[in-house]
């Protein structure tokens, strides 16, 4: 007995039994269906069961059998019951995370990345938005969170409040910005944000899913891309796994990172444009050298542009103005240096490439709504 909702999954339990040459009987059952799961338990006593359900009561019936049991574990609960026939091989979804800031990385051409979470953030949300978050720490560019709200395990259940507050932060991101989904629902919630934003996607914002769905993937403009998950793989394991227990061996509790095919790459991370190029430079450049007073005609001649040019670019992508860029960039390091060091205000100024102490602190007034002391004092607790 199989619970799953994934047919490439059910492929590779059926590859495996094939080669194994097993005469297995298989019966899927819906994935988030505990009742169905419990009754056909009860009525058809299956010899062994693999299933990535969660749910309590699914556990307190498999408790009362004998039989084997392959779990699938990626949520934070371990399972209820404890038995001497189950095992549970904990999935790591580092390998997605990885994948996807490759994607991006090869992309090129943004100023921002970002990830947003799975409405509830469950743990296989947080491993993959954490493993992106680490890949793409080394280019020195800003990383955002969309923080998850409480809600339904399904990711695919937004609010209207949520796609507001979503909007919301999308518009707020350094532009272009590479944004990557916990997964394609997750995907297509931010593509809709965007709309409702007037953000334009891949020019504004690129975006990436997980799983591969095509009926989410494709049924939305532009399509979606999105790290495909080897499940093929990940059911021959679980088959192995049953059929290692079948045989009288000791259950396990293993960790299994899950197996990336690849990503199908479609139209929401098309490479950017010449234009897109350009800005995407202009930040790098920016990144490195705007703390160090350099002005906008500064970024032009390095890029050999025309200030005109770059400005134009920057307002297509939604990025307001090479100055304000470095503006961003500049404020950027006076809150951490707010954050992270006890230095006076005069010097915070100086070594974030400001000329005016008292410029600056109207101009932080200004944009966050409260006096540098203020914002240090909260932020350090």
């Amino acid at each position: 007995m199989i619970a799953a909702d994934s047919k490439r999954f059910l492929d590779g339990v059926e590859s495996y039994a094939r080669d194994a040459g097993l005469d297995w009987d298989l019966e899927v059952l819906p994935l988030y269906q505990a009742d169905t799961m419990r009754l056909a338990l009860e009525t058809q006593h299956p010899d062994g069961v693999i299933t990535g359900f969660h749910a309590p009561e699914l556990f307190a019936s498999l408790a009362k059998t004998s039989m084997p049991v392959v779990f699938l574990r990626h949520e934070e609960t371990e399972p209820a019951a404890r038995r001497r026939r189950l095992s549970v091989l904990r999935l790591d979804f580092g390998e997605v995370g990885r994948a996807a800031a490759r994607h991006f990385l090869e992309r090129g051409g943004v100023r921002s990345f970002a990830f947003v979470e799975a409405t509830r953030d469950p743990e296989w949300s947080r491993s993959r938005g954490d493993a992106f978050r680490d890949a793409v720490a080394g280019t020195g560019l800003p990383f955002f969170r969309f923080s998850a709200k409480e809600g339904t395990y399904q990711a695919s259940v937004a609010s209207r409040e949520e796609f507001g507050a979503l909007a919301e932060w999308l518009r707020a991101l350094p532009k272009p910005a590479a944004v990557f989904a916990a997964s394609d629902e997750r995907a297509r919630d931010t593509l809709l944000s965007c709309r409702e934003a007037g953000l334009e996607v891949p020019r504004s914002v690129a975006i990436l899913g997980v799983n591969n769905d095509e009926f989410t993937c494709r049924h939305v403009f532009p399509n979606l891309s999105s790290v495909a998950l080897d499940q093929m793989s990940l059911g021959r394991a679980a088959a192995a796994e049953l059929h290692r227990l079948l045989r009288g061996g000791r259950p396990v509790r293993r960790g299994r990172p899950v197996p990336v095919a690849g990503v199908a790459a479609r139209a929401s991370t098309a490479p950017p444009s010449p234009g897109g190029r350009l800005v995407g430079a202009a930040w790098e450049w920016i990144e490195r050298h705007a703390c160090e007073g350099a002005g906008a005609a500064d970024v032009a001649r390095a890029l050999r542009a025309s200030r005109s040019l770059l400005d134009l670019r920057f307002r297509e992508l939604g990025g307001g103005t090479v100055l304000d860029a470095l503006t961003d960039r500049r404020l950027r390091e006076v809150k951490r240096l707010l954050r992270e060091t006890d230095d006076r205000i005069e010097s915070i100024c100086g070594e974030a490439g400001f000329r005016d102490a008292s410029g600056l602190r109207r101009l932080f007034r200004r944009r966050f709504g409260c006096s540098m002391r203020e914002w240090r004092k909260r932020a350090k607790g």
